[in-house]
């Protein structure tokens, strides 16, 4: 047995127990979905950034960054970021207010209404499902270059890691064990950075190495990236902000996303958790894309270019080391995979048929057994893997974005909008980013910059929000719900919870000053210099 097999048999084991040790804890309806609300910072943080990162922050960023488009992804980024402190300040804590088990549920109490819940519902089962599937897939890929074993036997591994843990304990267990794989995967990279930087020749000199390479992609370093044919500059920079403006609206309002706050175990803990992720969003992942093009250096030509993180481990780095990396990675992937199938079983369950339970243990049980059948399913299409089932993770993101952020916001911030003005808003969202996004890659036409799937949703859904709330009136139930969510409950009041808020603050607008000045110091002036030469 290899050491990497063996690294991946320790974790699995370990994740296991862990998951096991939180399921004899989950009690009630409250505990196995939303862990019970009161999860503290650390734990809503972790969850938060391990579940967005996954197996494509690893493989498909790292890949991107390594063939010339580090400036792109750190902009988009950097705006999804973002999300991660407007989410929580204008949605996040009045969504925890609001005291509902998921998302979906959430909107049909705020406007009194179970299509609109239904369709939410829909929509999160329809976009996880396509997540769960590209993340079982990106998981079982990895397992297989470190274990060696078929692609099936891997896939079958991952599948019932997270699903045994996520099946027991709901929430419990998915927020404590992301939270594990959180400080994993960071620690791994952080530890094996340096031999990485070290082999291309010092940290300091990465940059003016690689404008001095000519083995490097073509503008590598430069503001707009390595441009491919027939593509401007200005295209790639509206590409990024365009990707990152609906990464924004994602970890504000998505079900996956802001959902956790529902978990902590006061409003405030969701603000700061989502300072910790921001930081970790612009500081950790500008470092992991630092690593991916120092690749540039030491080998230029990894094929696929998606592996070249797990190449590094086991060429650069010293193998106990690689070991941790890798296993970092996988973590990052089934951390993802159990939150996204814990989101879609509990809507399944709770918001699209709507189901008279006798009690609380029937519902928790009934939830297990639905979140299982919908774990078997997935893992039977990750097998086969069909096309059709590539093309819908493609736009996942953007159709929760362009179907339930004007919703989502405006649910919150406009006394006006009524029942008919969500669902529809909901609804020509949805497909009409979906229909643009089958116009873009099934015919000829291309459309981008404004003509974008997502600003195409957008705005129909903003079309369907007008339309709808101007031809209906919002009811008495409606008022009386936003005017409850608005008030802050006394236990929020104390001044201790609001000096804590600020101290996060000022470690936020720091760690903002901070990564600035690496960037201008090591990036941009050697850049210029160099450019001026």
């Amino acid at each position: 047995m290899s050491i990497y097999m063996g690294g991946v048999i320790v974790s699995i084991i370990l994740y296991i127990i862990i998951g096991n040790y939180a399921g004899k804890r989950v009690k009630d309806v409250d505990d196995y979905y939303v862990s019970g609300r009161n999860a503290p910072t650390i734990l809503i943080a972790g969850t938060l950034f391990a579940s967005m990162l996954s197996t494509n922050g690893f493989m498909g960023d790292t890949a991107y960054a390594y063939t010339g488009h580090i400036t792109l992804i750190v902009i988009i980024n950097t705006l999804c970021a973002g999300g991660y402190i407007l989410g929580p300040m204008f949605f996040g804590r009045y969504l925890r207010r609001s005291e509902v088990l998921t998302m979906p549920e959430y909107f049909g109490k705020r406007f009194n209404c179970k299509k609109v819940q239904r369709f939410a519902g829909i929509t999160t089962v329809i976009s996880l499902s396509a997540y769960l599937l590209a993340v079982i897939q990106g998981t079982g890929l990895l397992m297989q270059e470190l274990t060696g074993l078929s692609s099936g036997i891997c896939l079958l591994i991952a599948w019932f890691c997270f699903t045994s843990f996520t099946f027991y304990s709901g929430s419990k267990g998915v927020i404590l064990t992301d939270t594990i794989m959180f400080i994993i995967f960071i620690a791994a990279t952080v530890v094996a950075g340096p031999f990485i930087f070290e082999k291309a020749g010092g940290l300091g000199n990465i940059v003016t190495n690689l404008l001095a390479s000519s083995d490097a992609p073509k503008d590598l370093l430069a503001y707009h990236g390595t441009l491919a044919e027939g593509v401007s500059a200005f295209d790639a920079m509206s590409y990024a902000i365009t990707i990152g403006i609906v990464w924004l609206i994602t970890v504000s309002v998505s079900p996956w996303q802001a959902s956790r706050g529902l978990m902590a175990q006061n409003e405030h803990v969701t603000i700061r958790s989502g300072v910790v992720a921001a930081i970790c969003t612009t500081i950790f992942l500008t470092f992991l894309y630092v690593i991916a093009i120092s690749m540039n250096l030491i080998n230029p030509a990894i094929q696929p270019t998606e592996k070249v993180i797990i190449w590094a481990c086991f060429n650069v780095v010293p193998a106990i080391i690689g070991v941790f990396v890798l296993t970092g990675v996988m973590a990052a992937g089934l951390s993802s995979a159990s939150t996204f199938l814990s989101v879609v079983g509990f809507s399944a369950t709770n918001d699209i048929v709507e189901i008279n339970f006798k009690d609380q243990n029937q519902q928790l049980w009934f939830s297990r057994w639905i979140m299982l059948a919908i774990g078997i399913v997935a893992l039977i299409l990750a097998y086969f893997n069909p096309p059709a089932i590539r093309v819908i993770s493609w736009f996942a993101s953007t159709v929760i974005a362009a179907s339930w952020g004007p919703v989502a916001f405006m649910s919150v911030w406009n006394k006006k909008i009524t029942a008919k003005g969500a669902l529809w808003g909901m609804v020509m969202g949805f497909f009409g980013n979906v229909a643009a996004r089958l116009i873009n890659n099934f015919t000829p036409i291309t459309l981008k910059n404004l003509y974008h799937p997502f600003f195409i949703g957008l705005f129909l859904g903003f079309l369907g929000i007008y339309i709808g709330t101007k031809t209906s009136k919002v009811t008495k139930e409606e008022e009386e719900f936003f005017k409850n969510m608005h008030i802050t409950p006394e236990s929020e009041k104390a001044p201790e919870l609001f000096n804590r808020d600020r101290l996060y603050g000022k470690v936020l607008i720091v760690s903002g000053v901070v990564i600035s000045a690496i960037l201008l110091v090591y990036w941009a002036i050697p850049f210029n210099s160099f450019a001026i030469k």
